[in-house]
Protein backbone atom coordinates (compact mmCIF):
# COMPACT_ATOMS: atom_id res chain seq x y z
CA UNK A 1 0.00 0.00 0.00
CA UNK A 2 2.11 3.02 -1.50
CA UNK A 3 0.10 6.29 -0.11
CA UNK A 4 1.40 9.21 -1.82
CA UNK A 5 3.66 11.75 1.11
CA UNK A 6 2.08 14.94 1.14
CA UNK A 7 3.09 17.80 3.06
CA UNK A 8 1.15 19.59 5.98
CA UNK A 9 0.56 22.13 7.97
CA UNK A 10 -1.38 23.38 11.29
CA UNK A 11 -1.64 25.72 13.54
CA UNK A 12 -4.25 24.04 16.05
CA UNK A 13 -2.76 22.63 19.61
CA UNK A 14 0.50 22.83 17.95
CA UNK A 15 1.93 21.67 21.42
CA UNK A 16 0.30 18.42 21.11
CA UNK A 17 0.39 17.80 17.71
CA UNK A 18 4.35 18.10 18.16
CA UNK A 19 4.47 15.83 20.92
CA UNK A 20 2.61 13.15 18.64
CA UNK A 21 4.56 13.94 15.56
CA UNK A 22 7.50 13.45 17.78
CA UNK A 23 6.58 10.14 19.46
CA UNK A 24 5.73 8.87 16.13
CA UNK A 25 8.86 9.69 14.82
CA UNK A 26 7.94 11.97 12.29
CA UNK A 27 10.12 15.23 11.60
CA UNK A 28 8.62 18.60 11.12
CA UNK A 29 9.41 22.75 11.15
CA UNK A 30 7.76 25.17 13.03
CA UNK A 31 7.63 28.94 12.27
CA UNK A 32 5.12 31.22 13.21
CA UNK A 33 3.36 31.98 10.10
CA UNK A 34 3.31 28.63 9.31
CA UNK A 35 3.22 26.87 12.32
CA UNK A 36 3.79 23.02 12.27
CA UNK A 37 4.74 21.45 8.79
CA UNK A 38 5.81 18.23 8.39
CA UNK A 39 5.22 15.48 5.63
CA UNK A 40 3.12 12.34 6.20
CA UNK A 41 0.69 10.24 4.14
CA UNK A 42 -2.95 11.47 3.72
CA UNK A 43 -4.08 8.01 5.95
CA UNK A 44 -1.43 8.89 9.27
CA UNK A 45 -3.09 12.55 9.17
CA UNK A 46 -6.64 11.39 9.60
CA UNK A 47 -5.73 8.57 12.57
CA UNK A 48 -3.42 11.30 14.14
CA UNK A 49 -6.88 13.77 14.34
CA UNK A 50 -8.55 10.92 15.65
CA UNK A 51 -5.88 10.52 18.15
CA UNK A 52 -5.50 14.11 19.09
CA UNK A 53 -9.56 14.12 19.81
CA UNK A 54 -9.78 10.27 21.68
CA UNK A 55 -6.32 9.92 23.52
CA UNK A 56 -5.05 13.52 23.76
CA UNK A 57 -8.07 15.27 25.12
CA UNK A 58 -8.60 17.79 22.09
CA UNK A 59 -12.18 19.22 23.00
CA UNK A 60 -12.28 20.65 18.65
CA UNK A 61 -11.06 18.93 15.95
CA UNK A 62 -7.99 19.89 15.11
CA UNK A 63 -7.68 21.45 11.64
CA UNK A 64 -4.56 19.75 9.90
CA UNK A 65 -4.85 21.79 6.07
CA UNK A 66 -2.70 19.94 3.52
CA UNK A 67 0.20 22.44 1.65
CA UNK A 68 -0.35 22.73 -2.20
CA UNK A 69 2.19 23.17 -4.73
CA UNK A 70 4.78 21.40 -2.34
Amino acid sequence: MNEEIKVWQTQSVKHKVAMLLIMDGISFGYNEEDGIVFTAPESYVKRMVQRLMNCYGCSLKPIINEVEGK
